[in-house]
């Protein structure tokens, strides 16, 4: 299919789901937009505290919005947006929560602050957001796309998180490496395309790498990583028909034949070496030679090395992106993310002010300029099907090797926006520990088990006799086991569905 061909899929598809998924206006929900004029006053303007955690190229690209929102709308109405970076989300969420409880020497609470939903719904309890229905009609809320919007719609109807940006997971490649395996080997990218085949041509791409130096045993390279665990977790389950999060009954359900096989991917793969990880991102082990593939957000393409070092020297790569693999008879889902943001209750200036902020900022040429900057996706329809989609796409492709790979993953993730299922766990209060936990258990599980099949490596013993010793049935009881401790420690209902 075309690129312009693609397109026009794309926004047909995106148009056809929005008339049919499109909220129906709820009666008595919808409250007017109070009038600029009667809280708003270009000559005593309301300040605005905005907290985010974007950084490098993003913070820059906000600053930028924040600096132009202030010299036109900003000053023609009668407000000013001051941008602050709080660090990584898990410092933002802290400093959040922190100021919403009065915490002891924390700060104000913002005007605006970036959210996940399960951020949104602890400080919703505390009584202190706006519920954006006040100051979005239906008409406006509508422009959105109904997937993005909905993240942000809970219990009652209560609209509490705005998107501003998404992304997905793709998988990537340093296409130099690969195709020299695939010469050799005969491996296809249709083989990743199921996480069993990319943890066999992991295997296989251990074995040809180790076959390279025949005097030196089980010196093979890891060929893939995870940058999401928790990530894989969710969308394995998904794809295999089941929800793990279950935020009508507020529990976390623990389809034990469907977490043996995630457990199997992952664990046993981090065990021989097929799979490894190092560090915070896989995309720096690309640039060590460490890995040559790895799953990852659409927005980490910016990130993706143009070069690597090997030999002491520096050798320019090549940059390949696929879709998000699929387990074997699974259905096509890949993970729909992204922070949006929230507004705190304050007084009827300082949230106008935030929400026409976040207006402009939604809108086609600002949204799309931020957006495209490293991978995210915008969050109108319209965006899909405007002028500065296509100029944004020429611009990149036209720019640095980092901007051309930025530019050639959306080419996938727009395709696997259009032509596959998204999904976002619906959180409940405390859900959200969940990721923490599955990142800490499992990983745990991955170390212990490679820390074995090493010693057992050093013996001499083969392939077959190491993963026979490793005994994955016990593991994979006494990793569950472990999962439903942490569970209760943090007081998170769960139940489990056991092997028929």
């Amino acid at each position: 299919m075309s690129r312009n061909n693609f397109l026009s899929y794309l926004i047909v598809l995106i148009l056809f789901l929005t008339a049919c998924t499109s909220p129906t206006p709820v009666p008595g929900k919808q409250t007017a937009t109070p009038a600029n004029d009667a809280v708003l006053n270009p000559k005593e303007p309301v300040q605005v505290v905005l907290w985010h955690y974007y950084v490098s190229e993003n913070q820059q690209m906000l600053e930028d919005a924040v600096r132009q929102f202030n010299q036109s709308i900003g000053a023609e109405q009668g407000i000013i947006i001051e941008s602050i970076a709080k660090g990584s989300i898990a410092e933002l969420e802290t400093a959040v929560s922190n100021s919403a409880k009065g915490v002891i020497n924390s700060e104000p609470m913002p005007d605006i602050f970036s959210s996940y939903p399960d951020k949104a719904i602890e400080i919703d309890a505390l009584n202190m957001l706006t519920d954006l229905n006040q100051y979005f009609t239906e008409q406006e809320k509508q422009e959105y796309i109904p997937s993005f919007l909905s993240d942000g719609v809970f219990q009652n109807n209560r609209f509490l998180i705005l998107p501003i940006v998404k992304s997905t997971e793709l998988l990537y490649l340093n296409a130099s490496a690969w195709k020299q395996f695939a010469a050799a080997t005969g491996a296809k990218p249709e083989d990743l395309a199921t996480w069993e085949g990319l943890l066999e041509t992991s295997r296989q791409y251990y074995m040809w790498t180790d076959a390279q130096t025949p005097d030196i045993l089980w010196d093979g390279k890891s060929m893939a990583g995870l940058d999401s665990i928790p990530n894989f977790v969710l969308v394995g389950n998904k794809q295999l028909d089941a929800d793990m999060v279950d935020a009508d009954h507020k529990e976390i359900i623990l389809n034990l034949p469907i977490l043996r096989k995630i457990f199997d991917i992952y664990v046993g793969g981090m065990a021989m070496e097929y799979f490894n990880a190092s560090g915070k991102f896989r995309s720096d082990n690309i640039k060590s030679g460490e890995l040559i593939a790895y799953t990852g957000s659409s927005s980490s393409a910016a990130y993706f090395p143009i070069w690597i070092e090997q030999n002491n020297s520096r050798q320019d790569i090549d940059f390949m992106a696929l879709p998000y693999p699929t387990f074997a008879g699974g259905a096509s889902y890949a993970i729909q993310q992204g922070a949006g943001m929230c507004i705190a209750k304050s007084t009827p200036a300082k949230e106008l002010g935030a929400a026409l902020f976040l207006k402009w900022f939604t809108a086609q040429a600002q949204n799309v300029n931020f957006a495209m900057s490293s991978g995210y996706l915008p969050v109108k329809t319209a965006a899909y099907n405007d002028q500065y989609l296509q100029e944004a796409l020429n611009k990149l492709r036209q720019g640095s090797a980092g901007q051309k790979n930025v530019a050639a993953v959306y080419n996938i993730a727009l395709e696997q926006i259009a032509t596959r299922h998204t999904y976002a766990a619906k959180p409940f209060a405390g859900s959200y520990k969940l990721r923490f936990i599955l990142q800490s258990t499992l990983s745990e599980a991955a170390e212990a088990a490679k820390k074995e099949a090493l010693s057992m490596k050093s013996k001499g013993l083969g392939e077959t006799e190491i993963v026979s010793a490793l005994d994955m049935d016990t593991r994979f009881q006494n990793w569950i086991r472990t999962l439903q401790n942490k569970l209760d420690n943090e007081g998170v209902a769960h139940r489990s569905v056991p092997v028929q």
